[in-house]
């Protein structure tokens, strides 16, 4: 049971597994009681009169809710970070973790006005979009079996948290959406061109993770040949493919896929 659960952990992709573990630690330290959450939120009146300059960070790691609410958040949010690291960015962690940097810090800036204190929820929000954008025409499965193409997904996702958990939950989770739909816009505004500078991998990052990630073989230099968690892909090593200048016509197949709250998953997939 130790082996698997190990090979488990070992198989995600390494920003998702941050987050993932991350998320599952403070969420069963809070519920044993072992850490309080005021110590991971981020208030701006200590973060910035007290220096706790932690608490920017550390929310992004506290899950609200009862605890099925947060586990079900938890999966969510592998799903669809996982596929976007392995798919979108294509293992290229350097470039996954700007995208990161750049939507987390919009999500803290927006959420500065919205008295918001916990940003997982918006930041699942953010991975729905730009996932949803980059999978337009995936079919998903909502409650009741309503089903309907991917790119409506984040509208539906924002209806359910205004309708279940109030107004104050739904705009802190539109600054999710805000956030993802401007990186979006900032790499897409110029078609045929690149994407903003903005947006752009600075060149010290990518030395510092020069590499790729795969599936079976871990790190790997050779980025042509990236394994995903559901096959092998072929990619030129030319900068016009690398993450943020992808054509429609480059994108992965677009296969149907299910979706149910806290079950995302991809026809075919285990």
């Amino acid at each position: 049971m130790a082996n698997e659960i190990l090979e488990f952990i070992y198989s995600v992709p390494p920003i998702t597994r941050v987050f993932l573990l991350g998320t599952i630690g403070t969420t069963f330290g809070t519920l044993l009681n072992v850490i309080s959450p005021d110590l991971l939120i981020n208030y701006w009146p200590l973060t910035v009169y007290k220096l706790q300059i932690w608490r920017p960070l550390t929310a992004f790691f506290v899950v609200f809710g009862d605890p099925m609410s947060k586990l079900m958040e938890i999966y969510m949010f592998y799903t669809y970070s996982k596929d976007l690291e392995m798919e979108k960015f294509r293992g290229y962690t350097a470039d996954y973790v700007y995208f990161i940097t750049l939507v987390g810090g919009v999500i803290a800036g927006l959420n500065y006005f919205t008295n918001g204190v916990a940003y997982v929820a918006p930041l699942l929000l953010a991975l729905t979009y730009t996932w949803s954008q980059y999978n337009p025409d995936r079919v998903v499965q909502f409650y009741f079996g309503i089903t309907f193409k991917a790119k409506y997904l984040p509208a539906v996702l924002l209806a359910f948290k205004l309708l279940v958990e109030g107004q104050k939950s739904f705009l802190i989770s539109a600054t999710g959406v805000a956030a993802a739909y401007l990186y979006q816009h900032l790499e897409t505004s110029q078609p045929g061109r690149p994407p903003s500078p903005l947006v752009q991998t600075p060149q010290w990052l990518k030395k510092l993770l020069p590499a790729a990630w795969s599936a079976e073989s871990g790190w790997t230099t050779d980025t042509r040949h990236v394994q995903r968690s559901f096959g092998r892909a072929y990619y030129p090593t030319t900068e016009s493919r690398r993450p943020g200048t992808t054509s429609s016509s480059a994108r992965p197949d677009e296969a149907g896929a299910s979706f149910r709250w806290g079950r995302g998953r991809r026809l075919g997939g285990s």
